[in-house]
């Protein structure tokens, strides 16, 4: 049977999320039951009218039904003063800056095809890059808009035109392309698969790397901080987009390097670091502060924190290594869920950080035979893991 979408639902669901994580005036509160019990009963007549029940929906979309639906709002905390979060015109992560990406595709395409040409204006090139940036910092000052209130695709873009507005820093931009463009055109397969010219990218995205054939070339996106890399790195990126797995280690070794690293942080710093530490039930910060004292002796620095912005049914954390982030499942920001559940995910996604990983051959191997033992140290390992599997049956 073909399943049943409902297009806003988990957005809705993550609107409310946004909402509950702070006190709210009683006349909020009671405004935020009324949004809830409407939109929960449109979805009753929606299921209703398609004859499907909620519990049919996609996984997605049932989770935040299942949300909603369970949601206690008369038992969230109240305050008499206004908060801050219900007073402003932008909600966390709701602005998207329409048409940047494209335009900045299309600035580096004609960057990447006048270096391949030996026709690049390099003054000129860092001129439009400066007064780009400058109009994203007009237009963010008179809409009222800081780094949160941006989508993360968007902040992001706007920590890369802020970041090589420097000109040291798009001279090390410029050097990269060449160093790129040189190292994969001599491949010995470059021919076959890859149309010249190389239209390679050093922007943000969610990939390691994308490519595809472009009508003026081959357009190849790569991480920011690979403008890092040298010969012998890059080589083994083209390789490995060329099929040999084998190169894998080779590469995260760079990215966890000191260089990339630089790069990474001060492209974080140039986006605003933005992160979702409070929540509905629980404070990351406050749990990674216990965590932190009892099990690594206060000695562990603290990695970006942030709760996940999708309800999720399995994987209730994630360490990611080359940006230093934690992330914590919505899932478990809920009164219902013990604390030491919480610090249970939070002490496992540390050992990540701490442990690091291990390669055989391309194969990465995260829970080592240490990271087992460590991990079992955890005072309630037992009853933690038993209450996560238990939730994650329920969820599916």
């Amino acid at each position: 049977m073909r399943q049943l979408r409902i297009t806003g639902l988990v957005r809705e669901a993550n609107y409310v999320r946004q909402i509950c994580s702070s006190p709210m005036t009683v006349a909020q509160r009671n405004s935020l039951k009324s949004r809830v019990q409407r939109t929960l009963s449109e979805i009753s007549g929606i299921c209703s009218r398609h004859g499907v029940r909620p519990s049919q929906l996609p996984a997605p979309s049932r989770r935040a039904y299942e949300f909603l639906l369970t949601l206690d709002v008369d038992n969230l905390p109240t305050t008499t003063a206004p908060q801050e979060h219900q007073l402003q015109k932008h909600l966390p992560g709701s602005v998207r800056l329409i048409g940047l990406r494209a335009f900045l595709d299309s600035l580096l395409d004609d960057l990447a095809r006048q270096l391949h040409m030996g026709k690049l204006d390099a003054a000129a090139m860092l001129r439009v890059v400066q007064q780009t940036n400058q109009r994203l910092d007009h237009h963010m000052s008179c809409n009222e808009f800081k780094p949160g209130h941006l989508r993360t695709e968007s902040r992001d873009l706007v920590a890369w035109f802020r970041y090589f507005a420097q000109p040291q820093h798009m001279g090390f931009y410029m050097q990269a392309v060449r160093r790129a463009q040189a190292v994969f055109g001599a491949m010995p397969e470059a021919n076959s698969r890859w149309k010249a010219p190389l239209l390679i990218h050093f922007r943000p995205s969610s990939h390691l790397y994308r490519w595809r054939p472009d009508p003026r070339g081959t357009r190849m996106i790569l991480s920011t901080p690979m403008i890092c890399f040298n010969e012998a790195t890059f080589n083994h990126l083209g390789r490995m987009m060329l099929g040999d797995r084998g190169c894998l280690p080779a590469i995260n070794a760079a990215m966890l390097s000191q260089s990339y690293q630089s790069v990474r942080t001060a492209m974080d710093e140039a986006a605003g670091r933005v992160e979702r530490t409070h929540g509905m039930a629980y404070d990351l910060a406050e749990v990674f502060e216990e965590v932190n004292r009892r099990y690594f002796n206060g000695g562990m620095a603290r990695p970006t924190l942030s709760w996940t912005r999708r309800l999720t049914g399995r994987r209730f954390g994630h360490y990611n290594f080359a940006h230093d982030v934690v992330c914590i499942s919505s899932t478990l920001d809920r009164p219902d869920v013990p604390r030491f559940v919480i610090e249970h995910v939070m002490h496992h996604e540390l050992l990540h950080k701490k442990h690091g990983s291990r390669w055989n051959g391309s194969q990465r191997r995260c829970h080592t035979r240490e990271f087992r033992a460590e991990e079992r140290t955890f005072e309630r390992f037992e009853e933690a893991d038993k209450f996560l599997n238990a939730l994650s049956r329920r969820m599916h």
